[in-house]
């Protein structure tokens, strides 16, 4: 027994692929039609598709264009060079009109075909004998699409009743689109079996470009039309959408239907398990309603457009958009099929690789929101609303990325890439040395995106230590943020390095002020002993400063150093650089590097241990090691009023102490109250050549201190 089956209007809403063709045609020549006995066989390049605004734009119908076809965008037809004349594909009463690979040709008329006619009423000849309209919208697919349609092997699907030995699958028919807004027709479609597979072939607007693709590419559906049981009247679908979806499922599908799987059933879960790939959740999706016209259940991947208001539309046009990516057509489609093979075994999709590939472009693209140009080009298709899309993409993140999922627990949470593949891998949080790219769980929509540099480089801080404290950002080591009234903010370069230079502190005295800088000496060689001397640059970087000093006025200062070689030199050199010859150079017993040293048999056998740096830092900062040092504020206050203040009357109004980092650290962690930032402990920050600590003593004996600097920074 024959069964006969019903095909409605075939809509195809193709992965992203816009309609329309470009507008650059009319002034383009073509090159000859290749010889050749049946110009309908010839393969015609892609200047076939061009497109003009009328049919005055149209070039000469000359034989280089013989069978040639341009598309009239004013009157949404394609025109054809026939015999010399541009004849309308409405008119095609002595010519046939075929297509292949995408390409609109003309041909002697062949009254064995069908004459394809633009119309929107489908005539299909059924059981039922009635004729079913259906209107195909927008199709994404230029004018020339080739559209083929197949009856498929009931043998390959489960079936409650078998009719007949039919195991092969056998082309039926096929058509062309011959308007920009995707109408075609497939006339007197009969088939043995409920099952079809209806291909389409042609070039395409890229989503994410907005540009035609440069070559055709094939998207299909297997569907069932219609139902089984002898001498029911059949169910006909009136539409039948062809999308990336429909072109992933289909070997898993046949997968599943040779494990007797019913077709439904197997379309349902190859669905399922597709749109989980891609990290979509189904529970909540599959609650979301489609259909407008009452019906309740879940649409099938036939039903799905790319436009619209609904979930679905947003879910499919994610997934079209994340598949197009920066990829050309070849590449596109080897990936489509190579994910469509992966998951047909076991509805998994296992290959880490591209999915992280695929979240990197993800990561470009929602750095440079170049999902607003996606929106663009899907807005200029005139279709419809564009969908939501943009959620499901950042929901791919955490599923190539291996991040746990975005939730009210953990919003604010701020994370890296530990994957090797990707190009935003890191070592650990804070190693930059890769990327500096971070996500962080956004409160707002509950969805990874990439962290700003605030967001990324504050995480984990808490509430400052204190008032004005600095810190380093934990990403961008070269920025610096500052805790001001109970928040983070990035800081000034002069809050972040927390030293006024010493010339501008000069410049800034009162006549009646006097001021002494404890200063670092300058840069020294690798000799660390009492004679060791200051390198070539130290000599510079001393007579620079000097210069500085010496452009804010002409004053003398006096000289004080520690005894040392390098001290000596750097206080020297200053005051060569300020032009100054006469000048006091004394040596200070209080600026020798061991002042804060209680017992220096134990502070030596921790610095060996430990470190210098590390120790002197965690001294002062912390309080540690009392058994080898004097008592921070104690000794300190001893310097500053028993050394330095009790002798300013025998020294001048501007006042140059040479001395070393091991005294200049503690007496900055002294003067501004812990929160100089010079923690070597914790931020690997120290005390910079020519930095230091400047005494301010108004004429009225109030003191006030400021941390200088001699250089561009006063860290190192």
């Amino acid at each position: 027994m024959k069964f006969y089956g019903y095909v409605a209007a075939m809509y195809i809403a193709v992965a992203g692929f816009v309609a329309g063709c470009g507008s650059d045609g009319h002034g383009s020549s073509n090159p000859e039609v290749s010889p050749s006995e049946n110009p309908a066989v010839t393969s015609p390049s892609i200047l076939d598709t061009l497109s003009v605004q009328s049919s005055t734009d149209l070039p000469a119908c000359e034989h280089s264009r013989e069978s040639r076809a341009f598309f009239v965008q004013g009157e949404n037809l394609p025109y054809f060079c026939v015999n010399g004349i541009w004849r309308r594909a409405s008119d095609s009463t002595d010519f046939s009109i075929g297509c292949k690979d995408g390409f609109l040709y003309a041909s002697e008329k062949n009254y064995n075909e069908p004459n394809l006619t633009v119309i929107d009423t489908i005539k299909l000849h059924g059981l039922s004998h009635n004729a079913v309209q259906g209107v195909v919208r927008n199709s994404p697919f230029v004018f020339g699409t080739t559209i083929t349609i197949s009856e498929l092997s009931e043998a390959n699907f489960y079936r409650p009743t078998f009719y007949g030995d039919y195991t092969t699958e056998t082309t039926l028919n096929g058509t062309c689109t011959l308007t920009n807004d995707g109408y075609f027709l497939l006339e007197d479609v009969s088939t043995n079996s409920d099952y079809l597979q209806i291909s389409a072939t042609g070039f395409y607007k890229n989503v994410v470009t907005g540009k035609a693709s440069n070559k055709p590419i094939t998207l299909s559906v297997k569907t069932k039309i219609a139902g089984t049981p002898e001498n029911t009247p059949v169910p006909v679908r009136d539409s039948v959408n062809v999308n990336i979806l429909t072109h992933l499922e289909i070997p898993r599908i046949e997968q599943l239907a040779m494990n007797h799987t019913d077709f439904a059933e197997a379309k349902a879960q190859a669905e399922r398990e597709i749109f989980n790939a891609f990290g979509i959740d189904t529970v909540q999706l599959y609650t979301q309603p489609f259909f407008t016209d009452g019906r309740t259940e879940k649409p099938i991947a036939e039903d799905l457009d790319l436009v619209g208001n609904s979930e679905y539309s947003a879910a499919l046009l994610a997934i079209s958009v994340m598949l197009q990516g920066n990829l050309n057509e070849d590449d596109m489609m080897t990936l489509v099929a190579n994910i469509a093979e992966d998951i047909k075994g076991d509805g998994e999709w296992n290959d880490q690789n591209w999915k992280i590939k695929i979240a990197d472009w993800i990561v470009g693209l929602d750095s440079a929101w170049g999902y607003n140009d996606i929106r663009n080009n899907v807005s200029a298709w005139g279709v419809g609303p564009v969908p939501n899309f943009e959620k499901y993409i950042r929901g791919f993140i955490p599923i190539a990325y291996g991040f746990e999922p975005c939730t009210g627990t953990n919003a604010g949470q701020v994370n890296y890439v530990n994957q090797g593949q990707s190009v935003y891998f890191a070592n650990d949080y804070e190693h930059a040395d890769h990327s500096t790219v971070r996500f962080i769980c956004d409160a707002n929509s509950l969805q990874w995106r990439v962290a700003t540099a605030m967001e990324k480089d504050t995480a984990g801080f808490g509430p400052g230590a204190y008032d004005r404290e600095v810190r380093e950002g934990r990403v961008s080591h070269d920025t610096y943020y500052i805790f001001d009234s109970g928040a983070w903010r990035i800081a000034t370069p002069q809050e972040a390095d927390g030293f006024t230079d010493i010339a501008e502190v000069y410049a800034s005295l009162k006549p009646d002020d006097k001021a002494v800088f404890i200063i670092r000496h300058s840069e020294r060689t690798d000799e660390t002993g009492i004679k060791g001397h200051l390198t070539s640059n130290g000599i510079v970087y001393a007579q620079n400063l000097g210069k500085r000093l010496a452009d804010v006025q002409k004053e003398d200062f006096y000289y004080g150093y520690s005894g040392y070689t390098r001290t000596q030199e750097t206080c020297e050199n200053i005051a060569i650089g300020k032009g100054q010859t006469n000048y006091n150079l004394e040596i200070l017993d209080a600026m020798n590097g061991a002042w804060y040293v209680r017992n220096s048999s134990i502070a030596d056998n921790y610095i060996n241990a430990e470190g210098g740096w590390i120790v002197y830092s965690r001294y002062a900062f912390l309080g540690e090691y009392s058994d080898a040092f004097f008592n921070l504020d104690i000794r300190s206050e001893q310097l500053l009023k028993e050394e330095i203040l009790a002798n300013i009357g025998k020294m001048k109004r501007v006042n140059m102490m040479c001395t070393h980092d091991y005294l200049v650290v503690p007496l900055l962690a002294y003067v501004t109250n812990r929160r100089a930032n010079v923690r070597y402990y914790e931020k690997w920050k120290w005390v910079n050549y020519l930095a230091g600590v400047a005494m301010i003593i108004s004429a009225d004996g109030d003191i006030r201190y400021v941390p200088v600097k001699g250089l561009d920074t006063g860290t190192m």
